[in-house]
C-alpha cells in the first residue's frame, strides 16, 4: 500500500540533504551505499510505513543533495555525522538504522559515536575491506573493471558495470528508471570522492561489542564471496549469527519486500520501551 510521502531538505553539517519521510510509529533510517540515493530503499520504506516512521535520504553530493561548496573529499565519520544530524533534526531518536554495503561503515560509526540516537542497527554486507588479509587483492577485480570501463566509456557506464558486477545484468531493469538515472548521475561523486574517502575505514570492534545498541548482520546468499567474508568476520567478533536472504548484493532492488520483512522482524523482536 502506498503511503503519503513528506519530502524536504535538512541542513546537516553545512550540507543540504534531501529526505523522504513516510508513515508513523518507531523510526527507521535507511542509509544507501554507493550511489547514495533515497530511491534505493523508497519501496522498502513504503512497505514499512504502516507501522514505522521511515526516512530515506540522498547522501551529501548525491542525487538531489547538492555537493557542498569546496567539498572534494569525505570520510565515514563525516557521513555518520550527517546521519546523526538528520536523525536529530527530524525528531527521530532513538531510530533503528539500516546500512547496506558502503553504508555499513556509516551505520557502524553512527552506533559507535552517536549511540544515544540509535535504537538498533541492521547492517548488510558492510564494506570493511580493511579487515581482510589482503584488501588490495580483494578490491582488484572491481578496480580493474571500473578503470577499464572509465577509459573506454566514461563514468556513467562505469557505474552501470559496477552495478552489474555486484548483481547481474537484470539489476538495470529491477531499479526504477528514474532512480537508475539519478544513480548514474552520481558517478563522479562515487569515483572521485567517496571511493577514496570511505576506503580503509576500520571498525572499532571493542566499542561496538560494549555498545548498548543491538546489531543485526545480514548477507545475501548469492552475494560475492568477499562480502560474505567481511560480514562473517564482523559477526564472529560481535558474537552474533548473521541473517541471510535470497539473492545478490542488491537483493532489495529485485524484492524490496524481503528487506522490509527482515527489518520488521528485527524491530518487532526488540524490547518494548
Amino acid at each position: 500500500m502506498a503511503h503519503g510521502v513528506l519530502t524536504g531538505f535538512a541542513t546537516c553539517n553545512a550540507a543540504s540533504l534531501y529526505y523522504e519521510r513516510r508513515g508513523s510509529g518507531p523510526a527507521v533510517l535507511l542509509i544507501a551505499g554507493s550511489t547514495g540515493d533515497a530511491g534505493n530503499f523508497a519501496r522498502t520504506a513504503d512497505l514499512l510505513a504502516d507501522e514505522f516512521t521511515t526516512v530515506v535520504y540522498d547522501r551529501r553530493g548525491n542525487s538531489r543533495s547538492p555537493r557542498p561548496a569546496g567539498w572534494t573529499t569525505t570520510s565515514v565519520a563525516e557521513q555518520a555525522d550527517d546521519a546523526a544530524a538528520l536523525i536529530e533534526l527530524l525528531g527521530l531518536p532513538p531510530a533503528a538504522v539500516f546500512g547496506a554495503s558502503a553504508a555499513g561503515p556509516i551505520a557502524l560509526d553512527l552506533i559507535n559515536r552517536h549511540s544515544r540516537l540509535v535504537r538498533a542497527g541492521i547492517v548488510q554486507e558492510p564494506s570493511i575491506f580493511s579487515v581482510l588479509p589482503d584488501p588490495a587483492a580483494a578490491l582488484a577485480p572491481r578496480r580493474a573493471l571500473l578503470q577499464e570501463t572509465l577509459r573506454l566509456h566514461g563514468p556513467r557506464e562505469a557505474i552501470k558495470a559496477l552495478l552489474c558486477y555486484l548483481n547481474d545484468d537484470e539489476v538495470l531493469v529491477a531499479i526504477p528508471p528514474d532512480v537508475l538515472e539519478r544513480m548514474l548521475g552520481n558517478a563522479d561523486t562515487i569515483i572521485s570522492i567517496e571511493g577514496p574517502g570511505l576506503a580503509g575505514w576500520q571498525p572499532n570492534v571493542e566499542d561496538l561489542r560494549r555498545s548498548r545498541v543491538p546489531i543485526t548482520l545480514l548477507y545475501a546468499l548469492e552475494t560475492l564471496p568477499v562480502f560474505r567474508e567481511m560480514t562473517s568476520w564482523l559477526a564472529e567478533r560481535l558474537r552474533v549469527q548473521p541473517m541471510t536472504v535470497p539473492g545478490r548484493h542488491g537483493f532489495y532492488y529485485y524484492r524490496p519486500q524481503e528487506l522490509a520483512g527482515v527489518i520488521r522482524g528485527v524491530l518487532k523482536s526488540l524490547p518494548t520501551e
